[in-house]
């Protein structure tokens, strides 16, 4: 009983075991990482960006199976790291420079390899980054249009095949297009690397038609080394099985097919008047001067959404403000409308548009009437003026009231209407002058106009008090003729002579063919007693004083005396003169009541201790011409002695002659230095002397207070290598002195590493040998590439190429890549270095090269199925689904073996014991 009990307990617990691994063994994601990563984002300052790996293969990877690595790309090869998050924020500093995304796998994670993206350039809005993405992608379909015709064109008995890689290369347009604010770039793949071609791999099941179940076995058995033998593939195409075999997907991971989106953004803008309906500024009727027309507004609204940039616009009727600022969506702005000054008598009626550099226009509609000037002569009745001067004849017949009822055959009233004439101005006020005066102080002008039909002969008024001049100055004569609408400028001003009292005048002009027609000006002047002559000079300061002064003193400020003439005639001043003060010129020296004149006052140097004083005086030369003193200026200076100072002071304090090496032939140049006295007291300067410097001769002994002299330093000849520094004094007689600091360093001969060619090496590959499929990986090792301190002279050796069949160039460190090869045979790879020397700033190709070589062997391998993904183009395959598990199963199925046994066993015992 106690056994069968024991062997149920152990068969049920296989039995438990056996069942594990469908329940508790799903696995992680693993393996090397493929597919294409993406950047989502905007490539513009101060969006974030983020990385996107829902391309990224193997399925299932999460944030905590990678680390970030964000880099600014400084040059063509230069990286400086920003960020190491998910997302990062671009930066003004970002500005001009792509940025480049790397996800590196943790450490025990079961993923392997680094996938790269990149943005496009940074620019500094995201309008401006959508436009450049626009144009790329525009560039790109262009670029694979004229690829795919050309694939069709060529191979046209291959249509099927052609058909399905463009609609793939199609697809992957429409999601690029569609996505204008993601950024994507794949994986950056080695130059080195192809994809395995798919023609060359067999199908499992015998049908050409079933490609998904392809797989590396290569049936042909020519030992030629073309390229449909060997296949160079990218670490993302090479996935390694458990045994060592390499299989690849072909999956176009980027072809997508997405519905297009329309890119178009809507430009459209309205204009609008307040108090209008419509879009109308009516500014009315007007007379022809539109001075007193004020600006009418259009208030011009961006309803699209996009920016407008408007252009300039000169309509011909009306004046309108530009607009020359970019108007954002949904702003609005102001502009000022107004008529055009000089537009004849009319109607007008414009359509005014602003147009727009992207091609939209707004519109709105100005109108204005303008009416004619009228004649006086048809609004008001014209009634004869009287000359003053003519007395009334006892012929002269009364005029006649204008009757409306006169016909315009009427010869009085056409005559009248004929001739008239208009000034500009009613009265001429002059001002008052004094009794005595010889010259007349002022003189105004009236302007007389012929406002008739017909020319005018001018008579000029006769007065008792004012001349009538013409423009010149000259005297004004009747008999000119003034032309229909022409106007002439007249002069007047008071006669001379006039007496105490105040004068007033009426200046007729008229005309001789008709004494009717006049115009008529009234002039006025007051002449006022005389007064008594003052002459009065004012100074302000009156007097100047400088009293803290010390012997050996510099030039003082200068103090600025102002005179002004506060009597009530004209002074001629004399230029005043000091002994102990230098005197400025006088800025004027015709003075008129209230005006004023200045001059500076400004201490003498070189004086010596003691007191001094002048009396500046002012004065003018009278109608005698002989001079006298109008006022006087104090000036007076105090000098003291002062404390001997003895300061010397050199420049530059401190000299580097720099370094050279051992064995110089000629040491280096000579430096100069300044020795300035600082004190108030002459000095005698004494040489210098040194140890290791030779000092040259002074450029002067004797030094006044601020003078200067000079001498140089160099380095003596022959110096050993080390750092040579000494302090030089500078003493003088006086027990002064000064230091100037020099150093100067010889260094020891540096030797030049030269690298050795032999020491270039291949390293990674097996003398055993590999299989049709086999993932081959080496790494070439120049000499001299360890070399992290480089000097002039040093020589290193860079990997530059590799040949199997083809041709592959690195651009870059690590110089490794990986290949495989679909055809047995032995092989041959050979690795090209460049040789470079270092020129003291960077490495440099001497043009040399050095070439290393290794053989190994491909041997023909077992046949392996590799599993296809599915085809995003919908494509019908069958395809195992894959679980991502890849635990061994073969130990849970030999336990569930024996405990079936163990069941048979235990049943078939039973059967014998009954």
């Amino acid at each position: 009983m106690e056994r069968r009990r024991f062997l149920a307990i152990v068969m049920t617990v296989m039995m438990v075991i056996s069942l594990i691994p469908s329940m508790v063994f799903a696995a992680a994601p693993s393996g090397e990482l493929g597919g294409k990563l993406k950047v989502k984002g905007l490539a513009a300052v101060g969006v974030t960006v983020s990385a996107d790996y829902s391309k990224v293969t193997p399925e299932g990877v999460t944030d905590e199976d990678f680390t970030f690595s964000w880099s600014r790309q400084t040059g063509e090869k230069g990286l400086t790291q920003i960020g190491t998050e998910k997302t990062y924020t671009i930066t003004q500093e970002d500005l001009g420079y792509k940025l480049e995304l790397d996800i590196t796998p943790i450490d025990g994670s079961g993923l392997t390899g680094t996938l790269t993206a990149k943005t496009l350039e940074v620019v500094a809005t995201e309008d401006e980054a959508k436009a450049l993405t626009e144009q790329n992608l525009d560039e790109t379909e262009e670029a694979q249009l004229a690829e795919t015709t050309d694939e069709a064109e060529n191979n046209q008995d291959s249509e099927n095949q052609t058909t399905d890689e463009t609609q793939t290369d199609e697809n992957q347009n429409v999601e690029n297009s569609q996505n204008d604010e993601v950024q994507e770039t794949e994986g950056q793949l080695d130059e080195t690397q192809t994809d395995y071609d798919n023609e060359s791999a067999q199908q499992t099941d015998g049908s050409q038609e079933n490609a998904s179940d392809q797989t590396y076995n290569e049936t042909d058995s020519s030992e030629g080394t073309d390229d449909s033998q060997m296949k160079i593939y990218t670490e993302e195409q090479l996935q390694v099985d458990e045994d060592g075999n390499v299989q690849t997907d072909k999956t176009d991971e980027n072809a997508e097919d997405t519905a297009g989106k329309d890119s178009k953004e809507a430009y459209e803008a309205v204009a609008s008047v307040e108090d209008s309906e419509d879009p109308v500024c009516d500014f009315g009727t007007a007379q022809s001067d539109l001075g007193d027309v004020e600006a009418q507004y259009v208030q011009i609204t961006n309803i699209g959404s996009e920016t407008l940039n408007f252009q300039e616009i000169s309509p011909e009727h009306f004046m309108v403000a530009d607009i020359t600022e970019p108007l954002a969506a949904g702003e609005s702005v102001n502009v000022w409308v107004q008529p055009r000054e000089g537009l004849e008598a009319g109607d007008y009626d414009d359509v005014i548009t602003y147009e727009t550099e992207e091609g939209t226009e707004v519109s709105f509609e100005a109108k204005i009437t303008i009416e004619g000037e009228s004649s006086d002569a048809d609004d008001e009745d014209l009634e004869p003026v009287e000359d003053p001067k003519e007395e009334p004849s006892d012929t002269t017949e009364p005029a006649e009231t204008p009757d409306d009822s006169k016909t315009s055959d009427d010869n009085t009233d056409a005559s009248l209407e004929a001739q008239s004439l208009d000034i500009n101005t009613g009265t001429l006020n002059f001002s008052d002058v004094e009794e005595n005066y010889t010259q007349a102080n002022e003189t105004l002008s009236v302007t007389v106009t012929n406002t008739g039909d017909s020319a005018v002969t001018l008579r000029i008024p006769q007065s008792e008090y004012f001349n009538v001049l013409n423009e010149d100055g000259s005297e004004a004569a009747s008999g000119t003729q003034l032309a229909k609408g022409e106007s002439i400028m007249f002069m007047v001003q008071p006669k001379t002579g006039l007496t105490k009292g105040d004068y007033s005048d009426t200046l007729v002009f008229g005309s001789n063919e008709e004494s009717e027609v006049t115009a008529q000006v009234t002039a006025e002047i007051s002449v006022k007693e005389a007064q008594q002559q003052i002459t009065e000079i004012q100074a302000d300061p009156a007097s100047v004083n400088y009293d803290d002064l010390k012997e050996g003193y510099d030039t003082p400020d200068s103090t600025t005396v102002t005179l002004t003439n506060t009597g009530n005639t004209t002074v001629s001043l004399v230029q005043p003169v000091g002994e102990y003060f230098n005197i400025g010129e006088l800025s004027a020296s015709e003075l008129n009541p209230g005006d004023s004149a200045e001059f500076t006052v400004t201490p003498v140097t070189g004086l010596t201790a003691g007191d001094y004083m002048d009396s500046i005086q002012i004065m003018q030369t009278n109608a005698d011409g002989q001079e006298e003193v109008l006022t006087t200026v104090n000036a007076s200076i105090t000098v003291s002695e002062v404390e001997k100072i003895y300061k010397l002071s050199v420049d530059p304090t401190e000299l580097d002659f720099g370094n050279t090496k051992a064995g110089y032939g000629e040491a280096p140049e000579a430096q100069k230095v300044t020795v300035t006295n600082e004190g108030n007291t002459n000095v005698t300067l004494n040489t210098p002397s040194a140890k290791n410097f030779k000092i040259g001769k002074f450029s002067a002994t004797e030094l006044a207070p601020g003078e200067s002299a000079t001498f140089k330093i160099r380095p003596k000849e022959g110096l050993k290598a080390g750092s040579y520094t000494e302090a030089i004094a500078v003493n003088t007689d006086q027990n002064v002195s000064a230091k100037v600091n020099v150093k100067f360093t010889v260094k020891t001969v540096r030797k030049a590493k030269i690298a050795d060619p032999a020491d270039n090496k291949i390293t990674g590959i097996s003398f055993e040998g590999y299989t049709t499929q086999s993932k081959i990986t080496f790494t070439a090792v120049g000499a001299g590439m360890d070399n992290e301190s480089p000097g002039k002279g040093d020589v290193r050796y860079v990997p530059y190429n590799w040949k199997v069949i083809n041709t592959n160039s690195w651009s870059s460190a690590p110089y490794t890549a990986a290949f495989g090869i679909t055809k047995a045979g032995t092989y041959t790879l050979t690795v090209v270095f460049d040789r470079q020397m270092y020129n003291g700033k960077e490495w440099e190709n001497t043009g040399e090269q050095d070439t290393k070589q290794v053989n190994f062997n491909i041997t023909q391998a077992q046949t392996v199925t590799a599993t296809p993904t599915p085809q995003p183009n919908g494509a019908t395959a069958k395809s195992a689904v894959k679980t991502g598990d890849t635990t061994n199963i073969a130990p849970f199925v030999i336990i569930l073996v024996i405990a079936a046994g163990c069941i048979a066993g235990v049943v078939v015992y039973k059967k014998k014991k009954k």
